[in-house]
């Protein structure tokens, strides 16, 4: 057996073992505490290094399903185009997340505009379901996910880089004129725990098992994720993900 076939029989080994026990411990451990511990501060600054951020507001209605940037619709508390009430989650995560789930967003824009991007953090709350792999928003919201693939980010203090998921998503739609068309995307994440950071899903239920078994608590679990257009068939988001992640990172983490 080479050494490419060693690596992932381990990686197939590991999920089973990390899907046996995370499932053992939701089912059957008792006594286990939900603690209000987070990993992260549920804050997005308002300025990333050169990026500047404002706050978004989302329609829930999902025929209308409109976002704005809190400066176009300062003051108004409806959608301008439906009357449906604005808030911080679309229809697709208003539909999904337990009341208590903690959620804050920005979209953030270089001056000149020649970036822009949306980001999130996502924070469970006493239903520790509130956070689960990302793909379930981003396909209810009718999306195709074209690839996916984890980048390794350096960051500056730390020997560990980060690690981040990207989804490359595309999404047909018509236009006014009743033709059809593709917008293309991107969905980067990561998970955060307390003590514990992982681009994983599976990594994080191993961690969310071990510390139900062998600690007897559940942690508060939050996701970051960025989001922007892309061009299909580049890989300049990828650069423009991890120039942002890289500079956020530290504005997230909780004072010693």
């Amino acid at each position: 057996m080479d050494q490419t076939q060693t690596t992932a029989l381990g990686a197939r080994l590991f999920v089973i073992a990390a899907l046996a026990a995370a499932a053992w411990a939701l089912v059957f451990k008792t006594g286990v505490a939900n603690t209000d511990e987070a990993g992260i501060v549920l804050h997005l600054p308002e300025q990333v290094a050169d990026w500047s951020g404002v706050d978004l507001l989302f329609c829930p209605n999902r025929e209308c399903g409109a976002q704005y940037a809190a400066t176009e619709v300062e003051g108004r508390a409806a959608c301008p185009r439906c009357g449906a009430p604005l808030g911080n989650m679309n229809w697709a995560e208003r539909s999904m997340l337990p009341a208590d789930t903690g959620l804050v967003r920005k979209y953030y824009v270089r001056p000149g505009g020649r970036d822009a991007l949306n980001a999130t953090i996502v924070l469970s709350g006493d239903d520790r379901s509130s956070i689960h792999r990302p793909q379930v928003c981003m396909t209810a919201a009718g999306n195709e996910i074209a690839d996916e693939r984890t980048i390794r980010i350096p960051l500056a203090g730390r020997d560990a880089p980060l690690d981040v998921r990207v989804l490359d998503m595309a999404r047909p739609y018509k236009r006014p004129d009743g033709t059809s068309a593709t917008a293309y995307s991107y969905y980067a994440y990561w998970f955060v725990g307390k003590d514990r950071e992982t681009a994983s899903h599976i990594v994080r239920m191993a961690w969310m098992g071990y510390d139900r078994i062998f600690h007897g608590v559940s942690h508060r679990w939050a996701y970051i994720a960025i989001a922007g257009t892309r061009s299909p068939g580049s890989g300049a988001h990828l650069q423009t993900i991890a120039d942002f992640a890289s500079q956020l990172h530290p504005a997230l983490l909780k004072p010693e």
